[in-house]
């Protein structure tokens, strides 16, 4: 959001700025305003164009998952669906999934610790920039009279990529909105929208500069530098130039390599530069047209930053008391936390939520995915079985009795949440050497007041596919377990299309699978889960000396690093129906899972990837 709100706001205020004392006749100024105002409602239109085409793709590819989904309910083998259309693998191959260049998509390009410049676009993602940019471009330049004098172009330009840039900032605020309607509708990620709300800041900002400097040239050349001088004295002048410097600053604090720093000064210096610069951009464009394009934006910026407010007091206080957080300091420099809301909800597989502990930062909100909840996500708990409590260990499960139980309705009335947070620096650190160094009842276990935010996600469906492949790496196993949970439930009950789920989890040690014990437990322990489901864990940093044993067939642990090209087309020899493969994990492993998933789309495989992640 830090890119898109500075430039357009640069370029309003240079759009707004005076025709430069008259430089421009009548017959310019008419020939200008009239071409301007339609430019601009025709650019509008055309975003809601090619909204409307993504929407019907969308919709298509929606109607087809359905259909899939009901088709491949009773059927055996999902034999019509496991093979690709040469066209759409083409497609994904080449396009929707491929790198911009080469391999490497995820990896972030980082020359230091300090210095993380971000990862690279999709093709796809590239080719909707590009020709973002190249349209705007165009829309500055068309028909701008090249010939006339430079007296009566340099208005134009200015009035022209003025008026663009505040219109483009109206799109800038949408995409930059975590609770975006059009995350739904047009089944995009929010890390997508968000990559795209960075990359149409920048155009803004160019647009801004041109605007800015075409009004400086016109006006140093008529009037010499004191008459710009004096004209910045002017209200209207100067509110434009004070909004104009807070974009700059805006843009100057939002790459990868500050917010990497100190994400939340960037965030919160963020909100207040881009509050004052409305401010002053309200001034500025107070007689003028453009005004509209400022007064959508200030209300979409408002809505959501009070939705947003409205939503974490809905969860976190209540007629029941507040929202409490116990938290658990386990191996690996891990936390587990659990989440009690006085208002839950109905949770869904890969939900978030934005979590901020008061007594630790007041003034931190952090996004992690919901790795557990006792809220189901709509299917049965009759299915669901627990091992008793004579199971000690993650790597042996399946020694146990299994013991039935169904929740009671007190317990469905107090629904917990469960994270799983790696501690790093700032909050996280912070929380977990105070949890670590408790010496309370429980030692290493605490539980605090909590506000949480959310949920947020949990759109994606996994049902249709006859073949899933979940790939995690350390924490990121919290966004997988869920919807393992989820299949094998909707297996027993025949609400799904698998019939083969993979699990593939790399970990640095064997202490990393305490982090999620007691759930893996409840999974190993429902019904028929041996006929779905198999589990490859991967110990990347175990000692020679260190024995690594697999406890069973469906339950593998191994020494290294996984070979994700080996891993799937073992899987796509005997896929049932689509394969539908999703990764959450670092820049290494995911661009492993993507290559591999383009080379079986180019044997023929019908093949769909997802890569799940927070691209802050």
């Amino acid at each position: 959001m830090s890119h898109l709100v500075p430039l357009a706001l640069l370029a309003s205020a240079a759009a707004a700025a005076p025709a430069g004392g008259n430089q421009q006749n009548a017959e310019t100024q008419e020939y200008l305003t009239y071409l301007n105002k339609n430019l601009s409602e025709n650019y509008a239109w055309s975003l809601l164009a090619f909204a409307a085409c993504i929407f019907i793709y969308r919709s298509s590819v929606r109607v087809y998952a359905h259909m899939r989904h009901l088709a491949s309910l009773t059927a055996t083998s999902q034999k019509y669906f496991a093979e690709g259309d040469s066209r759409v693998n083409w497609l994904k191959r080449h396009i929707l999934y491929a790198p911009t260049f080469r391999h490497k998509r995820a990896t972030e390009i980082q020359f230091h610790r300090y210095l993380n410049f971000g990862s690279i676009p999709t093709r796809f993602q590239t080719v909707f920039i590009t020709a973002c940019i190249v349209v705007n471009v165009w829309a500055c330049c068309w028909e701008v009279p090249w010939n006339d004098e430079r007296l009566q172009v340099l208005p134009i330009l200015r009035n022209r990529t003025g008026t663009l840039s505040v219109a483009n900032l109206v799109p800038v605020l949408i995409m930059a909105t975590i609770k975006n309607p059009l995350i739904e509708i047009l089944d995009i990620s929010y890390d997508t929208f968000n990559l795209m709300h960075r990359w149409l800041g920048r155009l803004c900002i160019l647009q801004g500069v041109a605007h800015t400097v075409c009004y400086m040239i016109a006006k140093v050349e008529k009037e010499g530098w004191e008459g710009l001088n004096k004209s910045v004295q002017h209200e209207f002048i100067y509110a434009g130039l004070a909004a104009t410097i807070g974009f700059v600053m805006l843009f100057f604090q939002a790459p990868k390599v500050v917010r990497s720093w100190a994400y939340e000064v960037f965030l919160h210096a963020h909100f207040i530069i881009v509050a004052v610069t409305f401010a002053f951009l309200w001034i500025h464009l107070l007689e003028y047209p453009q005004l509209a394009f400022l007064i959508a934006s200030i209300a979409i910026w408002a809505a959501t930053r009070g939705w947003r407010f409205a939503t974490l007091a809905y969860r976190t206080w209540g007629g029941s008391g507040r929202c409490q957080a116990e938290v658990e300091a386990l191996p690996g420099d891990a936390l587990r936390v659990t989440l009690t809301t006085p208002r839950p909800w109905k949770y869904k597989s890969g939900q978030s939520l934005y979590l901020t502990i008061p007594s630790v930062g007041l003034w931190t909100a952090h996004p992690f995915s919901i790795a557990w909840s006792d809220a189901e996500h709509g299917l049965s708990r009759s299915t669901t079985v627990k091992r008793s409590n004579t199971v000690k260990a993650f790597v042996d499960p399946e020694k146990a009795p299994i013991v039935r139980s169904r929740p009671k309705s007190s317990e469905m009335e107090k629904a917990t949440y469960s994270l799983v947070i790696k501690a790093r620096t700032g909050m996280t650190g912070k929380l977990y050497d105070r949890v670590a160094r408790s010496n309370g009842p429980e030692p290493g276990k605490m539980t605090f007041n909590a506000c949480i935010e959310g949920p947020y996600g949990g759109d994606r469906s996994m049902a249709s596919y006859g073949t899933v492949m979940l790939f995690a790496s350390g924490v990121g196993i919290t966004h997988q377990i869920p919807y393992i949970k989820q299949l094998l439930e909707g297996y027993n009950d025949g609400t799904v299309a698998a019939r083969r789920v993979t699990l593939v989890w790399s970990v640095t040690s064997t202490d990393c699978l305490e982090w999620i014990r007691p759930w893996m437990h409840e999974i190993l322990g429902i019904e028929n889960r041996r006929d779905v489901l198999k589990i490859i864990l991967y110990i990347t940093r175990a000692g020679l000396s260190q024995p690594i044993r697999s406890p069973s067939e469906t339950v593998k642990m191994l020494r290294g690093r996984p070979d994700v090209q080996s891993l799937m087309e073992v899987e796509a020899e005997e896929q049932l129906g689509c394969v539908g493969v999703s990764v959450c994990a670092g820049g290494g492993l995911a661009d492993e899972v993507r290559r591999a998933t383009r080379v079986l789309l180019s044997k023929g495989s019908n093949v769909e990837f997802v890569e799940e992640g927070f691209g802050w």
